[in-house]
């Protein structure tokens, strides 16, 4: 398993553009960076709903690159959805500000890799067959968290704009984050369960912070039950969202397959056409020992 682990990370690093239509670097940008103030337009998978943001200015974090015209998958959240509300446009432009993720999904693939066929019989192939797999399925690369824009109604840059150079990220302009933006990248903590779905509709993005419950991953959906221990909260389900932590409680349930796992979770809860979603900050496995977690 560790080997296979290393085998993975390495070629998740080689890979140049597996999954065709999406947004590939050979070093992903680090998760938590942040894109400030970026010019770009949105633009849709054609019959998906999936939305791409390209900006006009190259995108770092003093290592890696995103470069000007690469579009980058943005992940759901309710800022999206104000975004691209009543949108028939191909097209959308928008100044950004977002919150760089970064997922790998290694650990998904590793139960379904050729070589598993082969497990009592010999198959001089295997590593062949292991690597054209992960060469088609895996991927190591960034979204974007969105949190605040500005809708941009010319297509052309503004004078400001035009005269910026070199990449975003870099600029101490683009450090000025506005008040607005600031009170949304702290985003409330939710005390009282039963009134999550209104503080979405009313305050925006929330945060869930140490709740226990279950994570199921399957063919279908990546989801997150909190455990109501008897309280008015069982229907509480969120779809996860790619990030890093998911990235490592996946490895976790890899590691435990036959085992029901708990994990006590923190992160930014926000909604995205009616569906709940959760960015994970930090997933930890509980043990009860017997006796009821929190």
């Amino acid at each position: 398993m560790k080997k296979l682990f290393l085998y993975c990370t390495v070629l998740a690093v080689g890979l140049g553009t597996a999954g065709a239509g999406t947004q590939e670097t050979a070093r992903p940008l680090r998760e938590g960076s942040m894109v400030s103030a970026v010019n770009g337009k949105l633009t849709r998978t054609p019959g998906l709903d999936t939305w791409f943001f390209t900006a006009k200015v190259n995108i770092t974090d003093g290592r890696g690159t995103i470069k000007a015209g690469e579009p980058i998958e943005l992940l759901p959240s309710s800022t999206l959805e104000r975004m691209t509300a009543g949108a028939d446009q191909k097209e959308i432009y928008v100044r950004l500000w977002a919150r760089v993720i970064r997922y790998c999904n290694r650990n998904v693939l590793i139960d379904k890799l050729p070589s598993k066929k082969f497990v009592n019989r010999k198959a001089p192939n295997k590593q062949d067959l292991d690597s054209k797999f992960l060469g088609d399925n895996l991927f190591n690369k960034n979204f974007l968290f969105p949190i605040y824009f500005v809708p941009l109604s010319n297509i052309d840059e503004t004078e400001e704009q035009k005269d910026r150079t070199g990449d975003a990220g870099n600029s101490d302009d683009d450090s000025i984050i506005p008040a607005q933006v600031l009170k949304r990248l702290k985003p409330k903590r939710v005390v009282n369960l039963a009134k999550l779905d209104g503080m979405l509709e009313t305050q925006g993005d929330v945060v869930l912070a140490n709740r226990t419950g279950f994570v199921v991953i399957d063919d279908t959906a990546k989801m997150f039950t909190i455990d109501g221990l008897g309280r008015n909260v069982d229907d509480l389900h969120f779809k996860l969202l790619p990030c890093e932590t998911l990235e490592a409680t996946e490895k976790s349930l890899v590691d435990t397959p036959i085992v029901r796992q708990r994990f006590r979770v923190s992160g930014v809860v926000t909604v995205y056409k009616g569906q709940r979603y959760i960015l994970l900050q930090r997933a930890t496995r509980t043990y009860s020992h017997g006796n009821f977690a929190r």
